[in-house]
């Protein structure tokens, strides 16, 4: 099987920034530090891409502890949104979190 690598990016000001992805494993993300450095003041949500399901992964979880912004997570047939609140994670309603436009440019990361 075929391992695609992880595309990752935020929602900075209300557009979707494509951030390079520095991890050696095709199975995670890590966004380039020096990439995301500028956008500090403003990340509205993370987005990664994941090979076949849109679920956070146990390693999304450890990092959505630390950003806790919206994480929105596209595979070939879904995209979902979660949000680490209160010692757990939790679904939100994506339509709501993105206009159909930006949306529309994300499900194409997987």
């Amino acid at each position: 099987m075929v391992h695609l690598r992880e595309r990752c990016g935020i929602i900075y000001k209300d557009k979707f920034v494509e951030i390079r992805n520095v991890s050696e494993r095709d199975h995670e993300f890590l966004m380039d530090p020096q990439e995301i450095y500028s956008y500090l003041d403003g990340i509205q949500a993370i987005v990664h891409s994941h090979e076949e399901m849109c679920y956070p992964s146990f390693r999304d979880i450890e990092n959505m502890w630390t950003w806790r912004v919206p994480w929105i997570i596209v595979a070939p047939n879904c995209i979902k949104a979660f949000l680490f609140a209160d010692s757990s994670v939790t679904e939100i309603d994506v339509d709501s979190l993105l206009p159909e436009e930006l949306k529309d440019l994300i499900v194409h990361l997987s």
